[in-house]
């Protein structure tokens, strides 16, 4: 964890650093120099969108998904170099895409929240990448980002599990820690992949159950099992 955080740091030093001195910029993609930026527009150009948001009914509650892209090719380089090699770089690239779609489909939202990790989880990775996302789209559009709900059961990997064992792992997983943020507010939810849907369903009926108007999920890449 201890080497996360150093890395964490050392992303917001140079944030820093590049706002006072002027440095090449280069594609995080394909190398390329830039004269401002993190990638270049064919690299941008390459990377294939989703057109339509995906409805999930179920228990009562419908819920609204989009998506940015799929989860293939340089989208999954940008979230792979993101999650697990703390390129937070990276970071900012995805959190842009999600801010081009938010503007292009004319989302509105009163408050941001995002998937949260477990204590252990959290601990071992050293940061949560979904709310480092959420609070760089809470900045953009100058709402509130909340930190409302927990996860409160550890589950397995959702990789090589079947659609309805997704749904079954993750059922019961989270809780909400408190609704004042919440009531009679339309909710952005931030995750990094969709799949089947059921972690940030699971997570949208905790909040719609206790008072939120509305919760609208958002994530980097829709995935297939």
């Amino acid at each position: 964890m201890g080497k996360r955080i150093f890395q964490f740091i050392r992303y917001l030093f140079d944030s820093i650093i590049s706002i006072i001195y002027t440095y090449e910029y280069k594609c995080e993609l394909c190398g390329e120099y830039l004269e401002e930026g993190d990638i270049c527009e064919k690299c941008k150009n390459k990377i294939k969108l989703c057109k339509f948001p995906v409805v999930l009914n179920k228990n009562n509650y419908n819920v609204k998904c989009y998506n940015v892209s799929y989860y293939s090719g340089d989208i999954t380089k940008l979230i792979l170099n993101f999650k697990y090699k703390s390129n937070f770089r990276c970071g900012d690239i995805l959190a842009q895409f999600m801010i081009e779609l938010i503007e292009r489909e004319n989302i509105r939202f009163d408050v941001v929240t995002f998937v949260p990790m477990t204590k252990r989880a959290l601990s071992k990775r050293g940061y949560n990448q979904s709310k480092i996302l959420a609070k760089i789209i809470g900045k953009k559009f100058g709402l509130p980002v909340i930190d409302c709900i927990e996860k409160v059961k550890e589950t397995k990997d959702q990789i090589g599990l079947g659609s309805e064992e997704r749904w079954m792992n993750v059922s019961k997983s989270f809780k909400l820690k408190n609704n004042k943020d919440i009531i009679k507010k339309c909710i952005l939810l931030v995750d990094d992949v969709f799949t089947t849907g059921a972690t940030t369903f699971f997570c949208s009926g905790e909040m719609l159950e206790k008072g939120a108007k509305k919760v609208i999920v958002l994530t980097v890449a829709k995935s297939r099992i």
